[in-house]
């Protein structure tokens, strides 16, 4: 860990976080090229230019249990962290999401008598309604939420938060729709983390083996790392997976254009496969304990529906198996009855549509990146004798 100070100084914790720092991070380089960045990221953020000090692309976890082998680690990340920060400030410093990492940093910050001012990007609690948390995000930071129910949730509590739009639409077109191929090949994101790929590899295995019999279909799957890959492999092979399993490094959205169907772990990847337009069945399974606790402090809408595209447009545009409903039968059957089904398709690609308005308007990413990039000058601006 090597930290120095930046004009931009991004902590994001998660893929998804990654991802959408990195995207401001191009888009205030294209506006300010001489601007220097930093961050906890991982490997969106150093590809669009930043000075990475703490990769984080190992440290995401799904919940409170997956977290408690990191806690040392984490804490110590957390305070060297409060310390650099408080001795040299950055420019702005920019939370994206990871609430449980950036909130407890965020209080000890503000505790030392931090006073500078703090971004809070995909602020977290965009489906939860927490009143206690969001007072505590926008007490100790600026919010700025792509999501236009967490700006009407805080704004009914008379809470401040700005809202732009989701970057997304402004960096992903739709792209033309084929027909799905006799050879259907079908895209596989068993998610980002460790946790996921181990939770969900083995049924995707056994799913693609009797589709590559039955429907003679190929599949592609999507890892970010080399040791992703290899762990999605392994997984993969010992489940009896099909053995011509490609795995890309590309981009998702790349390799999503370019498939006929694609199934997805629940998270930013899911939107991603809506706004390219491609058919999708998402999943999600965690732990008998975790899914426990997550009974106790969730609301039930949220344990029967957590795609995003389902929850922006209040309906379900796509099928979710989650938990129990996970099963090899149940992803071949909702598999199936895409690729053998027009008007199936059809009905979700207007749900795309309905999705893609709903995220707000093109110009989303350079309005949310006006913002920050103007916070950060105010910042300056506070600082100068």
């Amino acid at each position: 860990m090597n930290y120095a100070p930046a004009d931009l100084f991004f902590v994001a914790g998660e893929a998804s976080g990654d991802l959408q720092a990195s995207l401001v991070a191009r888009a205030a380089r294209a506006v300010q090229p001489a601007i220097s960045i930093a961050a906890c990221g991982g490997t969106r953020l150093r590809a669009a230019g930043a000075r990475i000090v703490v990769d984080s692309s190992e440290l995401a976890s799904i919940g409170p249990l997956s977290v408690i082998p990191r806690i040392p680690l984490l804490y110590g990340i957390l305070r060297w962290l409060d310390i650099s920060i408080r001795k040299r400030p950055p420019g702005l410093y920019v939370a994206v999401d990871a609430g449980a990492f950036n909130l407890r940093l965020i209080r000890r910050l503000r505790r030392a008598g931090y006073r500078a001012p703090i971004v809070y990007y995909f602020p977290p609690g965009a489906w939860l309604d927490d009143t206690a948390q969001a007072k505590r995000v926008a007490e100790t930071s600026m919010a700025l939420t792509p999501f236009a129910h967490q700006r009407d949730f805080y704004r009914e509590h008379g809470l401040p938060i700005e809202h732009f739009g989701h970057p997304l639409v402004s960096v992903i077109a739709p792209r033309m729709t084929p027909a799905v191929r006799a050879q259907p090949l079908i895209a596989v994101l068993p998610g980002s983390r460790a946790e996921e790929a181990m939770r969900h590899t083995a049924i995707l295995a056994r799913a693609a083996a009797d589709l590559a019999q039955s429907a003679n279909a190929s599949f592609v799957a999507v890892a970010a790392t080399q040791r992703r890959a290899a762990q999605i492999r392994t997984l993969w092979e010992r489940a009896g997976g099909p053995p011509s399993l490609s795995i890309s490094h590309e981009d998702a959205t790349k390799v999503l254009a370019d498939v006929d169907l694609a199934w997805v772990a629940s998270g930013t990847a899911v939107l991603e496969a809506a706004l390219v337009g491609v058919p999708q069945v998402v999943f999600y399974v965690v732990s008998p304990a975790q899914f426990r606790l997550a009974k106790r402090w969730l609301p039930p809408s949220l344990l029967s529906s957590i795609a995003l595209p389902n929850l922006v447009v209040g309906r379900r545009i796509v099928p979710e198996l989650l938990q129990d409903d996970f099963t090899t039968q149940r992803l071949r059957e909702e598999t199936i009855a895409l690729l053998e089904h027009d008007d199936a398709r059809a009905r979700m690609r207007a749900g795309y549509d309905e999705l893609r308005l709903a995220l707000g308007p093109p110009d989303s990413l350079e309005r949310n990146t006006a913002y920050i990039v103007e916070q950060m000058e105010r910042a300056k601006a506070m600082r100068t004798p």
